[in-house]
């Protein structure tokens, strides 16, 4: 079984790369690869804990990024960890960033929030992510109430940090990239232009994948797909924890009609605690794919 795709700490995942290497062995995964957010610091500690316990260990990153009016996420794998131009243009993405967050908890700060910097900055991760910031939220007694009065909370109702965030972290407004209609967001990732990020993984010597198409582009946007191929993308992750049965089927079509690589990912970021009684508690509970069953980037033959 494959899972190309999923977080540690090092961005905004729960769980350390150790721990997600021995989860993935667990549940009887064969191939892996951590793909965190603009960073690849968690690399070394998931391979070798991966390698340890007998995992096929892939290098990954997912890197944020644009393309004309569109916010899209890009997967790279098979590169080079050492790469000098790749950590570099990371760890400028990473500081660049900086500035985002202490900006989005003052604003969270001047709307009631009780919430610090320091306890944003206090953690593993080299890139911070919305999540991050979210999940702090809850953890003050003030801040808690306050969420429970807004979303009419009762004992056993789950409060998915989704919908934190799309309920504080949006405001009115008619602003640009915004999945909410007329709002914008108070928070924005660090991110570069896709045909850039495509050409740096390349030149890292890896394979640039486009991450859960339909969670940002529709099927009437198929050109966009062919226009990022011109620039080096090579493969789409069709099957995703994101992508409904007919968005799978879809994209894999799409995929091999442009002779692009298909890849699976579940986007895992942590499991839902046990006493929360969800049914499924995490993508791994159900999005398990046989290697018989898909497409791997390295298991394809470069033309």
């Amino acid at each position: 079984m494959i899972d190309l795709h999923f977080h540690s700490y090092y961005s905004d995942g729960i769980d350390s790369p150790a721990d997600l290497a021995k989860k993935a062995k667990e549940i009887g995964l064969a191939t892996v690869c951590l793909t965190d957010h603009n960073a690849i610091n968690g690399y070394q500690e998931f391979m070798t804990a991966g390698q340890s316990l007998g995992l096929n260990v892939v290098t990954g990153v997912e890197i944020y990024t644009n393309y004309k009016d569109k916010r899209l996420h890009l997967l790279g794998y098979d590169f080079n960890p050492d790469d000098q131009d790749l950590n570099l243009i990371l760890k400028e993405l990473q500081e660049k960033h900086l500035p985002q967050v202490k900006e989005t908890i003052n604003i969270l700060k001047n709307d009631g929030w009780k919430i610090e910097e320091k306890d944003a900055f206090a953690g593993p991760a080299a890139y911070i992510g919305m999540a991050n910031i979210a999940g702090l939220l809850p953890k003050d007694a003030q801040n808690w109430e306050r969420i429970k009065k807004d979303f009419n909370w009762h004992q056993g109702k789950i409060i998915p940090i989704t919908e934190i965030i799309a309920k504080y972290f949006y405001k009115e407004n008619k602003g640009n990239f915004s999945p909410y209609k007329n709002k914008c967001p108070i928070y924005r990732e660090a991110e570069m232009p896709i045909e850039k990020a495509i050409k740096l993984i390349k030149q890292a010597g890896g394979k640039a994948v486009l991450a859960h198409p339909g969670q940002h582009l529709s099927w009437r946007e198929d050109q966009i797909v062919s226009e990022l191929k011109d620039f080096g993308l090579a493969g789409l992750e069709a099957i995703s924890s994101h992508h409904s049965w007919q968005q799978i089927e879809h994209w894999q079509i799409l995929a091999k009609e442009l002779d692009l690589l298909i890849t699976v990912g579940s986007d895992f970021h942590g499991q839902v605690p046990e006493d929360w009684q969800f049914l499924v508690r995490s993508p791994w509970d159900f999005f398990k794919i046989n290697k018989s069953d898909s497409f791997l980037l390295f298991d394809k033959k470069e033309k």
